[in-house]
């Protein structure tokens, strides 16, 4: 009896040792990988914080996502900095975030693939989409900074000095690479009659329902910019001089129809366009010296009309 109550209390003891030595090989991966996951979202951190950069931001930060489960693509949009970013497929099932903090909107990021997403890494992503938040809007105000020095305050359009940068390279490629190339200068008719009549509020509607006209009638390629006042230039990289005036002239049609009422009158709003095609003798300040020439050519014929150097 005491034999057999020996044995059992062994066996027992065997057993309790084997349940500790149990437990310590199941913890110890388990203490070891949180220790290297909480180092890697240090990392992660660490590293979106250093650069300012939107697109390298994502795209790091999805890089870190596709190391704990697969997918197929995403997609992030941020229309306040007209950012748009797809990567591969954007089909089938797919976990769409708004991004924000307190009041300011970070864009919406998508996750495409073609079997469901678990609820646990949902919220892995939902966990980790906390680390994102800061470097994002840091990368947004960054860039909205860049985009107020660079653009006018009343219209949103490219500034003045941004047009002198912008000009000098623009002709230096189109010479390297035998490109066409051709200013437009485009000033609004009467103005000084509109600011005199309705008022210096309704002169600035003016100037921004136009700049966004011109805006519409011109190619994603092309660059607007308010050279001052009531003066905007348009520069058409790799476009001959046939182009250039079919695109002058929707500017003119569009301009024409603008529906802006005032005091229930509709304003006619018409614009003068001088245009040059540059040549092999130009450089950039002879080149909107002969637009600006002929933009004055087409005030003195009787404006709402092109004229080309």
């Amino acid at each position: 009896m005491q034999s057999q109550t020996s044995t059992q209390e062994m066996i027992k003891e065997l057993k309790e040792v084997k349940n500790i030595f149990s437990n310590c090989e199941k913890l110890e991966p388990k203490d070891f990988s949180y220790e290297l996951e909480q180092q890697a979202r240090l990392d992660l951190a660490m590293s979106l914080q250093m650069s300012l950069d939107l697109d390298w931001i994502i795209n790091k930060f999805m890089e870190h996502i596709h190391s704990y489960f697969l997918f197929d693509g995403f997609a992030y949009t941020n229309s306040e900095s007209n950012t748009q970013i797809k990567i591969a497929r954007q089909k089938g099932h797919s976990c769409s975030y708004n991004l924000s903090l307190e009041t300011l909107g970070l864009g919406k990021l998508e996750l495409f693939r073609g079997r469901k997403f678990t609820e646990s890494e949902l919220m892995l992503l939902e966990n980790l989409l906390g680390i994102l938040v800061y470097p994002l809007r840091n990368a947004i105000k960054f860039n909205q900074a860049i985009l107020l020095a660079h653009s006018d305050a009343l219209t949103g359009v490219k500034n003045r000095s941004t047009f002198d940068d912008s000009l000098v390279r623009e002709i230096n490629l189109a010479q390297r690479y035998g490109q066409d190339f051709t200013m437009l200068v485009i000033d609004i008719d009467f103005f000084k009659k509109i600011n005199d009549t309705y008022g210096h509020k309704v002169g600035d509607d003016a100037l921004r329902v136009i700049a966004k006209t011109i805006q519409n009638s011109i190619r994603t390629t092309d660059m607007l910019f308010r050279y001052g006042g009531e003066e905007f230039v348009v520069l058409l990289g790799n476009t001959d001089c046939e182009k250039s005036f079919c695109i002058a002239d929707r500017i003119l049609e569009s301009v024409r129809e603008i529906n802006m009422q005032v005091k229930g009158q509709v304003l006619d709003l018409s614009v003068s366009i001088g245009m040059a095609c540059l040549n092999i003798q130009d450089n950039s300040e002879s080149l909107f010296n002969r637009a600006d020439a002929a933009m004055y050519s087409a005030k003195n014929d009787g404006r709402d009309q092109i004229s080309v150097a």
